[in-house]
């Protein structure tokens, strides 16, 4: 009977391994058996927790099963209201609420953890929890927080650099609109590249992030392969050019998140940066103009999204090469799916296409916006979001690139 039994779990275990994180919380509640079986440690190595209410309670527990997670992931978490609780108690009951199971949980994860992401976890999680890790868990290699409640700060990336010193990819960008977007600033760009000189990827931004902070940080990361900027002021053509003579010699991904960029300094980039490969441009009307409802404003967004488009072409289209940018108007945001579905389905849809594109349908309230793709060969894409209908390419063969990703 033990071997049957032992059978038994050894089957099971196998099949557990398919689970995620919340498939496996709810088997360990079908019976001892399967509650047993589902806490061995070896099925806990990546851990995800998304979209979700939790508790520290909850965090405590995983705690008990942990022992070897490499990867842990917390996104868009949130606490539940109280029965006629007001937003402003709400808010004040449950600020840092999850620190507490957080910091036992990492504290059983240890130096196995190797990745961890915290992403818009507004309140009940806070840059505290960025020292928790570099208190606990000195072996990671890749570092995600962002948060537009409580961005990290100058202290927070100094006691990071002091406990993680194998970070290689860190993503630490406030989140938009941020209510505290003086923390992070050309000071912290400072520390980063100072801390961790060895980064391959890099995510920085907002509206104290200026052209020092950036020099400063491509002058000190000299192997940078990737590179995103969220929310940093305009970068122009001698933006371009001092980022450019200080480093980027290394440079394969390129991205501006609601930063408005102008396209000489595309081309100055191509020109420059011979291993760039992907660059993705992704922009407002509202990030160029302070009044975007005005009509020279749209006509200057469209006149820049233009140019964009002609210089890219003329800088990449080679002996052979097409290009093409085609559209379909979306009225109703239940269709998004669907469409997801089928543009992944294209024979030269690549991956990283389909990431951008699952970027674009995260969006909230995505029916009330326009989005302008062109997709260029050698992976170039320009992006530009416009308010009213939803526009993405679907009816026309893609675009084959050359050379591949």
């Amino acid at each position: 009977m033990s071997r049957v039994t032992n059978s038994v779990k050894a089957a099971l275990r196998c099949v557990f391994t398919y689970l995620d994180t919340p498939a496996l919380l709810a088997v360990g509640a079908a019976c001892r058996v399967w509650r047993n079986v589902s806490r061995h440690s070896s099925l806990w190595v990546h851990v995800t927790l998304e979209n979700t209410h939790i508790s520290s309670t909850l965090l405590v527990s995983l705690s008990r099963w942990c022992s070897q997670t490499r990867s842990l992931t917390m996104r868009n978490l949130s606490t539940p209201r109280r029965y006629q609780e007001g937003m402003e108690e709400h808010y004040r009951r449950t600020r840092g609420s999850l620190e507490a199971g957080l910091e036992t949980l990492l504290r059983a994860t240890g130096r196995s953890l190797l990745e961890l992401t915290v992403m818009d976890c507004p309140n009940i999680l806070t840059d505290r929890c960025v020292w928790l890790a570099s208190c606990y868990c000195r072996s990671l290699h890749t570092l995600t927080y962002r948060s537009a409640t409580d961005p990290v700060g100058p202290e927070v990336i100094w006691a990071l650099g002091a406990g993680c010193r194998n970070i290689s990819s860190l993503q630490v960008a406030p989140l938009q609109p941020c209510l505290q977007p003086s923390r992070f600033g050309n000071r912290c760009l400072q520390l980063i590249g100072r801390c961790w000189p060895q980064l391959s990827e890099v995510g920085v931004g907002g509206a104290y992030c200026g052209v020092q902070g950036l020099v400063s940080l491509v002058r000190s990361c000299g192997s940078l392969r990737r590179l995103q900027l969220h929310g940093v002021c305009e970068v122009s053509v001698c933006v371009a050019q001092q980022l450019c003579r200080e480093g980027l010699r290394c440079l394969e991904t390129l991205e501006f998140h609601s930063t408005p960029v102008s396209p000489d300094a595309l081309l100055h980039f191509h020109s420059m940066c011979g291993q760039l490969r992907c660059v993705l441009v992704q922009a407002s009307i509202s990030d160029y103009f302070q009044d975007p409802d005005r009509e020279e404003a749209h006509r200057h967004f469209n006149q820049t999204i233009n140019k964009m488009q002609r210089c890219i072409c003329a800088g990449h289209a080679g002996p052979g090469c097409a290009y093409q940018a085609q559209h379909v108007t979306v009225e109703d945001a239940s269709l998004v799916p669907q469409i997801q579905q089928e543009i992944k389905r294209k024979p030269g849809m690549t991956a990283c296409q389909s990431i951008n594109l699952d970027f674009v349908f995260g969006w909230k309230n995505v029916e009330q916006r326009r989005v302008v793709v062109v997709v260029v060969v050698g992976g170039w894409g320009v992006w530009g979001y416009k308010y009213g209908t939803l526009s993405v390419p679907l009816s026309l063969p893609w675009a084959r690139l050359h050379p591949p990703l």
